[in-house]
């Protein structure tokens, strides 16, 4: 009977009681209806979560997800691709992206533009991961995308930066010392450049520099100003200045990044 009783909860060893190893984590997890546990994602207003597969169309997506983008039921994105409800100028850059992680490389808190809006520029925290088959083959991705100007208002290590994120939005078009985002963020300047390329895998100056970049590509396709006016609106100090931190970025001329991306 005793021997009994340890089968059931463990063995000896050395005189000590030891618990039995639990089962494999598989043997759990198989038992769950596919997709089930995804739904946790909902829970996060600020947070976006999808699965596509190698032809990049897409599998799953959260609820917030599907609303961002005017569809009021998952099932009306799920067999899509980008192209088919996205704007030209951002599928093709998801998709190169996307080819990047189904060549098995993986991408983490990368901060990363989003014009969704008029009035300017989203930023998002983006991750993705290749998802591979029982043989071993990549058989798609998973990602997920925070919104930045959210997830800075709750969630560390963005929430120190919300000052300096505001001020950034709203001066971006003048000179942006960064002793005064320091002041903003109650730290030295050498303090917020480490902490902050921490936080975003991008020093201050080049996250003003890709905010403005963002914004002119905004104007770019939606206005007829000019290249230079756009330049000089957005806080470049002159057309050639503009053109070259706008091919170093975008690996296009703006005046070309207009022809192809151009709205009807």
């Amino acid at each position: 009977m005793r021997q009994k009783i340890a089968n059931r909860i463990g063995m000896k060893r050395n005189g000590r009681l030891m618990p039995k190893t639990p089962p494999p984590p598989v043997d759990f997890l198989a038992q769950l209806a596919p997709g089930y546990e995804l739904r946790l994602f909902d829970a996060y207003a600020d947070t976006r979560f999808f699965i596509k597969d190698e032809q990049g169309i897409y599998r799953y997506a959260s609820r917030i997800m599907h609303l961002a983008h005017g569809f009021a039921h998952p099932e009306d994105v799920i067999g899509r691709t980008d192209h088919d409800f996205i704007p030209a100028y951002l599928a093709d850059h998801y998709t190169r992206d996307d080819q990047r992680v189904l060549a098995g490389e993986e991408i983490w808190g990368r901060v990363e533009m989003v014009m969704r809006h008029p009035a300017s520029p989203d930023w998002y925290v983006t991750s993705k991961i290749p998802l591979r088959g029982k043989d071993g083959r990549i058989v798609g991705l998973a990602g997920i995308s925070r919104d930045l100007q959210k997830a800075a208002s709750i969630a560390s290590p963005f929430v120190q930066f919300t000052p300096v994120l505001e001020h950034i939005r709203d001066h971006f078009a003048s000179p942006v010392a960064v002793e005064d985002l320091a002041r903003l963020a109650g730290m030295s300047v050498r303090g917020l450049q480490r902490h902050f390329k921490k936080a975003f895998q991008l020093t201050p100056s080049a996250y003003v520099r890709q905010f403005r970049i963002g914004k002119a590509c905004q104007m770019l396709i939606e206005s007829d100003a000019t290249i230079t006016t756009i330049a000089l609106e957005v806080g470049f100090s002159d057309h050639s200045h503009f053109t070259r931190e706008f091919i170093r970025t975008m690996n296009l001329t703006p005046g070309a990044y207009r022809k192809r991306y151009r709205l009807p």
